[in-house]
């Protein structure tokens, strides 16, 4: 169709960001919302609250280690169709019961259903990027519907929670996910996903094969990393702005920030990356990233000026649209053909890991600096963590590389 080749994307590529960004309008309404709807629309104590919260992100978070190996025995386009389906009634159904335990059980099912929705759109990915080369370029465009679903998806949901229907947040919202799954019937892969002769892929056996994988192990520890870092810009950043720096009406134009400049960058410099620093040069996506984190944190603690956040964010975002395809890449490079989405399950898992040790530490870093006074130290440590961060990956991805025209051993 000429769709398709005016957008330059296969078919099924189309239809996996399509549903990626409707979907997601639907996560972001929900999780920019659900604290308050769950206290001030259910009428849940705020402890009860945390607690469901709580329980809804573990879920969305940990049930990929339970679904990974089970997924790769389906076709994954049919498992994203399902996926939207159960996570769309599943929150929708959460309007109808004032029982916390009911409501907890409902976000729970959901969870599940947005890791298999999540799980199979990389796969799908996989599986047509592994087949012409392009999967970085393609993890990109996700990327960039994924940030524009960011943008929008908080303002969709405070207004549904402000509204005279504010009863029914979570149907609107679970109406999202219905919506994506039917564009999936809309539009069709018009191929199949999975790969001929595949054999039956065991629970254990799965995750075995995976965690045996030398290579694939360096890419789940500097994933980790990563997301270390990458979770400051949306936690440790915010609590600074809104209790140290006086600042929080900056805040939605800092992180909107971000998120525009994901749509407005991810494309081209994917495609940059895609040309000049691919084959032997591969390694120095990481590299940049790492490099980029680390002058963006020296940046806030050298201005530490309401412009210089700004300046920070911009930096912050040039590293975050180099790291966040490039792993995804990595992860469609590595996989065995019959375990593509226990792969990215266990990277889901590195994910989390990650996110969760960089919350906890960063929040000890403000904690420890501004007993002495010295908050500007909080950037400097992490400046210094993703220096040595970059150190480490050269160090540990120090490789020959034969360099055709002068007959001479290279190495990054």
């Amino acid at each position: 169709m000429n769709l398709f080749r005016n957008l330059k994307v296969p078919r099924p590529v189309f239809a996996i960001c399509l549903n990626t960004l409707v979907t997601h309008l639907g996560f972001y309404a929900m999780t920019a919302i659900l604290t308050v709807y769950l206290s001030q629309v259910k009428g849940l104590p705020l402890s009860v609250t945390a607690v469901v919260t709580m329980i809804f992100t573990v879920s969305y978070r940990s049930a990929r280690f339970l679904t990974g190996p089970l997924l790769d025995n389906m076709d994954p386009f049919k498992c994203m169709w399902f996926g939207c389906l159960l996570t769309g009634v599943s929150i929708a159904m959460v309007d109808f019961w004032q029982s916390p335990v009911l409501i907890t059980i409902q976000l729970i099912i959901a969870g599940i259903g947005y890791s298999v929705r999540g799980l199979s759109s990389k796969a799908s990915l996989s599986f047509v990027g592994s087949k012409d080369g392009n999967a970085l370029f393609y993890f990109a465009n996700s990327n960039m519907y994924t940030n524009g679903a960011a943008i929008a998806g908080p303002l969709i949901g405070s207004f549904l929670l402000t509204s005279s229907l504010k009863s029914f947040t979570l149907t609107f919202v679970g109406g999202f996910y219905v919506l994506g799954a039917i564009l999936l019937n809309i539009f069709p892969p018009g191929c199949s996903l999975m790969g001929r002769d595949r054999k039956p892929v065991s629970f254990w056996k799965g995750y075995q094969t995976v965690l045996l994988d030398k290579s694939f192990r360096k890419v789940l520890l500097f994933n980790m990393i990563g997301c270390f870092f990458f979770t400051q810009l949306f936690n440790s950043f915010p609590y600074l702005i809104g209790t140290y720096y006086n600042a929080p009406e900056r805040l939605g134009s800092l992180l909107m920030l971000n998120g525009i400049l994901v749509v407005a960058l991810q494309i081209p410099v994917g495609r940059w990356m895609n040309t000049a620093l691919s084959g032997q040069r591969e390694g120095y996506r990481l590299m940049l990233a790492f490099l980029l984190f680390s002058v963006s944190f020296s940046m806030n603690a050298i201005i530490g000026s309401i412009w210089g956040y700004y300046v920070f964010v911009a930096l912050f975002t040039l590293a975050e649209i180099l790291f966040i395809p490039t792993i995804d890449a990595y992860v469609s490079n590595a996989a065995h053909p019959d375990l593509r989405i226990t792969y990215f399950s266990v990277i889901g898992l590195s994910t989390a890991l990650g996110e969760g040790i960089g919350v906890y530490t960063g929040l000890q870093f403000i904690h420890m600096w501004s007993i002495y006074g010295k908050l500007s130290y909080f950037w400097l440590s992490l400046a210094l963590l993703s220096g040595l961060s970059l150190v480490l990956y050269v160090m540990l991805n120090r490789s020959p590389v034969h360099h055709k025209e002068e007959e001479k051993l290279w190495r990054y």
